[in-house]
Parts: C-alpha cells; structure tokens; sequence
C-alpha cells in the first residue's frame, strides 16, 4: 500500500528487507573510498527474484540487472558534483542514500563487497558516473523497470 501522492511501483518486488539496507551491508565499509571532482559512486540495483503476487524471476533475468538496471543507490558524491563552476553554488542536491536514474551504459563499471562476502550474489555492481548522467532522483527503486 501506498501513502496517498505516492507513486506505485511499476512492478511490486517481494523485498525480504529494504533494498537500502540490503545494499548498503553488501557493499561495505566505504571509509577508504574517495571519489573525485564532480563523479558519484551508485550501487546498481538488483530486483529480488519474485514478485509481491508471486511471479519468480529467471536466474538470468535478475543477473541482467547488473548490467541493464536504470536504477541505483548513491554510495558516495565527489567534492564538485553539482557545484556550478561559475560561482561555486550548489544547483542540485543529490546525496549518499539517494535513489537515483541512469542510463545503463553510463559510467565505469566497478564492484564492491564487504569483508563477509561469501557468494558471487554478495558483489555489488557499481558505477562511477559524471554527475550529469544522473537523470533523476526516485523513492524507491521498483519504480523504474
């Protein structure tokens, strides 16, 4: 259910937890991470592999995700992302915990995972992306297929 003026997700997911949260145990202690100039660091966003109504999704298909996901979570923002040249003034506010659209072929592909990784499944698909190529920003990801 939704809150009144919310968007409805286009496909509903069966999340066991919040994909957030899922997200960001996976990937880890970022501490030792900086991103330069004006480049975002987003986790790519993975469905789970059945849907609130049931429907279960091929092996394939959720692994395609990896590389043809809209959708992704901001990890970390670079010093200058969003700050005009001009003046230095911010002119948008994209933070770390932000759901946000891409274009999947957009960025440098990178992955992540944390120090109790055991699978390949526990490896988070990143992307190091020009601030530019964020199109824009989503409250959840399931609303973008």
């Amino acid at each position: 259910m939704t809150k009144k003026g919310e968007a409805m997700p286009a496909v509903l997911m069966d999340h066991e937890v919040n994909p957030k949260d899922a997200l960001l145990e996976r990937v880890g202690d970022l501490s030792g991470v900086e991103i330069f100039g004006n480049d975002v660091l987003v986790a790519i966003y993975q469905r789970p592999n059945r849907t609130k109504s049931g429907l279960y999704l091929t092996d394939d298909t959720v692994g395609e995700d990896r590389w043809q996901s809209k959708v992704g979570l901001v990890l970390k923002v670079g010093p200058t992302a969003y700050v005009n040249e001009d003046d230095g003034t911010k002119f948008r506010d994209v933070k770390e915990g932000d759901w946000v659209v891409l274009r999947p072929s957009d960025g440098y592909p990178v992955q992540f995972s944390s120090q109790s990784a055991k699978t390949s499944r526990d490896v988070v698909p990143c992307r190091i992306v020009s601030d530019v190529h964020i199109r824009c920003r989503v409250s959840h990801p399931d609303l973008i297929y």
